[in-house]
């Protein structure tokens, strides 16, 4: 049977909608990642690499700022991300991901190389991960049994031939021969 290609974080990862500097207002990144529908968002330095993830889970915390605070006034995207980032390299397989998914509560994970981001992968990009897998193997499945059923069609033994010889008209024979 021919080696199993599993899918790598490259094939699923998306490019981020929504990348954030520790320096933009909280509250506005809020507004992006609610305009966007994201989970989370990348936080990048001035020169792209990665140093954080703000998630819904981090925005959370401001609603208590804002009732001990008593105003809005909240701060930066630095005051609030999250710092300890769990990142995927592009070429990690799909159950090195969802290891990585499982280990962790961030619904996004950024994929990085060399600290620099190239996209992001969220668990709906791994569902559809699953998905892709599933049907590939149920393909090759499928391959590998017809090809199979084929051979055990084929007459074994002296006894078996003489019959197929037997039953068969010489073109039927060629093909049956042939599987």
């Amino acid at each position: 049977m021919q080696d199993l290609v599993l899918p790598a974080a490259r094939q699923w990862m998306t490019s981020p909608q929504c990348v954030l500097k520790p320096s933009d207002r909280v509250l506005d990144a809020i507004d992006r990642l609610v305009e966007f529908g994201m989970t989370a968002a990348p936080v990048v330095d001035d020169q792209g690499k990665l140093i954080g993830m703000l998630t819904e889970k981090d925005c959370l915390r401001i609603l208590a700022s804002v009732t001990y605070e008593h105003g809005w006034e909240l701060g930066l995207v630095a005051d609030y991300l999250s710092s300890d980032v769990v990142a995927c390299e592009p070429d990690m397989d799909l159950f090195q991901v969802a290891e990585r998914f499982l280990q962790n509560n961030f619904p996004v994970l950024p994929v990085v190389e060399g600290g620099d981001l190239l996209g992001t992968i969220s668990r709906q990009d791994m569902m559809k991960g699953i998905q892709t897998l599933r049907r590939s193997l149920e393909r090759t499945r499928k391959s590998f049994e017809e090809r199979a059923g084929h051979q055990a069609d084929r007459p074994r033994g002296i006894e078996n031939m003489q019959r197929a010889a037997a039953q068969h008209s010489p073109k039927q024979l060629v093909q049956l021969f042939r599987r």
